[in-house]
């Protein structure tokens, strides 16, 4: 790498904060008051199942496209997906699970605005704790020598000048991509004799964005995700960077605005536990309930597909995609919010950041509402990782001496806690997406090909920001085409525009 790519590299890292990283990826949501109301069997054009943001996007677009009949089936009594907002008091809210956008989210930057949802800047006004090898240090970067920093800067920059080429969408149909899909992340940087400090560094990338680390990842995987997001730095940055905004009354009002305008085509309360192709359409069947559709759009995790039977069953490549999300030893996420009086760091010169290296808190971040009214250090945690902090009560204190090592002794005095434990979700493998090596590059094709009637949403799918909000939002968009473009062609002149 020249180094003036490297200084290039560096002075971005620089510019916008070090590793500003968020789990956006986590979540799912609270919906309060629709009701469950499904018949014995019910018909209609369509049938979306699953009520994130994939799955109401797909139905919105459908419907917007003149599409006359559209259901949207979802197993919990809420909506939302993997977000979901959780109330801290005085009509404030932090999220439990995805939460932020960034510049080149324009399609979930455009939902927002259609449905009169705004946003505004985190915060990220002052120094950034770090305790990275065991060096707790503050500023805009950490403690380190330059050629500890060259050397990340260095991976970082091959590693985006390999991700550019991948075809956009579809990394499975590169030349040689078995090879770079037959070994992990961490065996790459093996090769490259990656430093000490390059190794942590990858690995709170990974558990951050993956809920996983480089010795499990697949490396053509994590360099889709860079493709997808334009490389390293949109991913790993805060301003101006993928944790750049947030939105106000929390990210799963998108999905409650969306369910609003839906009334009863929306049925909750609907886990789907059979899908069969019958004669001219497709029948699904739920716990209480049969409805039959001419097309359906499962928008979901790849592996909580393995919750529903198929008939016939799935093609093995769909299936081993299936198969392969469900296998990986992922990090099941608890995300946390500490409520405080009001954000004290500040005034201390903080942004109430903190990345580390070390076990059990690795990303903490200043979480409070716009208005600063309350302060709120939201951070995430496995308790794969710190066995000592399985209990909810003593999990609760556990934090706050945690907290307390980098904030001081006024982080042991706040006045609320929430969280939201994934690992304890009845309707979600996990939250965030990894694959381990071997699957993409074998069944990738299979990500968004339709099988028979039925077709696939959700973020994993997308070809842009796969893994995020906006990534979900794009496969809406995209599966509601797909829908729309099949059945005009199966009945010309019936569908709307």
């Amino acid at each position: 790498m020249p180094e003036h790519d490297a200084r290039i590299f560096l002075t971005g890292l620089d510019r916008r904060r070090f590793l500003g990283l968020s789990a956006a990826t986590v979540a799912t949501g609270l919906w309060p008051g629709l009701g469950r109301g499904a018949t014995a069997e019910t018909d209609a054009d369509v049938i979306v199942i699953g009520a994130g943001l994939a799955g109401l996007v797909t139905a919105r677009e459908l419907i917007r496209r003149g599409v006359p009949s559209v259901l949207v089936l979802e197993a919990r009594d809420r909506v939302g997906g993997r977000t979901v907002n959780l109330p801290i008091g005085n009509g404030h809210i932090v999220e439990g699970g995805g939460e932020w956008i960034g510049p080149g989210q324009d399609r979930i930057a455009q939902l927002s605005n259609e449905l009169g949802i705004r946003t505004f800047p985190a915060f990220y006004e002052g120094d950034t704790t770090y305790d990275i090898q065991g060096q707790v240090s503050t500023g805009l970067v950490p403690n380190l020598e330059i050629g500890t920093a060259s050397d990340f800067a260095k991976l970082g920059w091959k590693l985006d000048r390999m991700s550019k080429r991948l075809p956009a969408g579809e990394p499975w149909s590169a030349d040689g991509v078995e090879n770079l899909d037959r070994q992990t992340l961490g065996d790459w940087l093996s090769q490259q004799r990656a430093t000490s400090f390059s190794w942590a560094v990858f690995r709170l990338i990974t558990r951050a964005i993956m809920a996983g680390y480089p010795e499990r990842i697949s490396l053509l995987w994590f360099l889709y995700y860079l493709r997808a997001a334009g490389g390293l730095l949109p991913l790993i940055l805060n301003d101006g960077g993928a944790q750049d905004l947030r939105f106000e009354g929390g990210s799963q009002l998108l999905s409650i605005r969306m369910a609003e305008a839906l009334g009863a085509r929306l049925r909750l309360g609907q886990p789907v536990q059979r899908i069969e192709h019958a004669g001219p359409g497709v029948r699904v069947r739920t716990r209480d309930a049969i409805y039959s559709a001419r097309r359906v759009v499962a928008a979901m995790m790849p592996s909580d597909l393995l919750r529903i039977r198929f008939d016939p069953p799935l093609p093995p490549e769909r299936h081993a995609l299936a198969v392969g999300w469900a296998r990986l030893p992922r990090l099941p996420i608890v995300k946390l919010s500490v409520i405080y009086e009001t954000p004290f760091w500040r005034a201390e010169g903080l942004n109430g950041a903190m990345q580390s290296d070390r076990a059990p808190l690795q990303l903490v971040f200043d979480n409070s509402p716009q208005d600063g009214s309350r302060g709120v250090l939201s951070g995430f945690l496995s308790v794969t990782e710190a066995p000592d902090f399985a209990d909810r009560e003593v999990r609760e204190t556990k934090v706050l001496e945690e907290l307390a090592r980098y904030f001081g002794k006024r982080a042991t005095e706040p006045i609320g806690y929430v969280e939201k434990d994934w690992a304890t979700d009845p309707f979600s493998t996990g939250c965030i997406t990894p694959l381990t090596p071997g699957i993409l590059s074998s069944s990738g094709p299979s990500l968004r090909r339709p099988v028979g009637r039925i077709h696939w949403a959700g973020t994993e799918t997308a070809e842009a920001w796969c893994g995020y909000m906006d990534g979900a939002v794009r496969s809406g968009e995209r599966a509601a085409a797909e829908v729309h473009a099949a059945l005009r062609a199966s009945s010309p002149g019936r569908i709307g525009r």
